[in-house]
């Protein structure tokens, strides 16, 4: 009986503590669960082949591309820089060497997923194809002519003259857009160098074309050419090419791009091939 009644006492002191608890004490929230990052969403681009970014480039226009004579492997600053854009996309770059004129073309057509190759972003292209942010910022299009040529000083004395240019490119499309130039007069080349050999061959009398890609010939060949001191246009910007029906890619492109702006890698590219 003792037991039985000792038994009772302490269940109902054990309730009641319950009920006190229960009543007047605002319940101990669970620790903050940890925060798992969200996965960044898969991408929403296509591409030619899995896990490879397949790039379109006209490889003899250093210093933005061109292949070395030694080793076989493309180099260049846009080389480089679309490199560092695979890093950022977790993609192998594979690069295929192709006629300047024709990568818009084989762009529209998806045999590539992009194509860099210093070109620049203009209306016209855009109505075709899709451009990244502009990742280069170009002088502009450059007279170049032999040094005792004292006849040509601007854009207007093209005309009646035989000028070399790049086949497709802006430079080929100023030529012919100046008032007096012959479209017979204008020769257009498979590359800048071949123009350039034709002007110190004498076969034309002028080269046109983008600032940063014939300087090199003039400061490694004061004896042959020369710069028109005022150039032949203004300011250019030089955009990555897409297809217009993957903006994913293109949006994945920009991303990469700014982050490697604002990381300091763009610069030391840019130092290591324009210093």
């Amino acid at each position: 009986m003792k037991k039985f009644i000792g038994a009772s006492i302490v269940l109902i002191i054990l309730l009641a503590a319950i009920v006190a608890i229960s009543g007047c004490t605002t319940p101990t929230p669970t620790a903050t669960p940890s925060v798992t990052p969200t996965p960044a969403p898969s991408a929403n681009y296509t591409l030619l082949t899995p896990g490879k970014l397949s790039i379109a480039t006209e490889a003899h226009y250093p210093p933005f591309e061109n292949i070395n004579a030694t080793t076989g492997a493309y180099e260049g600053f846009d080389i480089d820089l679309m490199n560092e854009i695979g890093k950022e996309l977790g993609l192998e770059v594979v690069y295929t060497d192709h006629a300047f004129d024709t990568i818009i073309t084989a762009i529209q057509t998806k045999k590539f997923d992009a194509a860099i190759s210093a070109f620049t972003i203009t209306g016209d292209r855009q109505k075709m194809i899709d451009f990244t942010d502009w990742y280069y910022e170009s002088l502009g299009q450059i007279i170049s002519v032999k040094p005792d040529n004292t006849a040509i000083k601007n854009g207007s004395d093209l005309a009646g003259k035989k000028v070399g240019v790049q086949l497709g490119t802006v430079g080929e499309m100023a030529v012919r857009n100046i008032t007096g130039v012959n479209a017979e007069d204008v020769k257009s080349y498979a590359s800048m160098n071949e123009a350039f050999m034709a002007l110190k061959k004498g076969e034309v009398e002028a080269v046109v074309g983008d600032h940063p890609v014939s300087y090199p010939y003039i400061k490694n060949y004061p004896g042959d050419y020369k710069f028109v001191e005022e150039p032949l246009s203004e300011i250019e910007y030089f955009g990555i090419v897409v297809n217009k029906d993957n903006p994913g890619l293109t949006a994945a492109i920009n991303q990469a791009l700014a982050k490697i702006k604002a990381d300091g890698r763009y610069q030391t590219i840019y130092d290591r091939w324009f210093s």
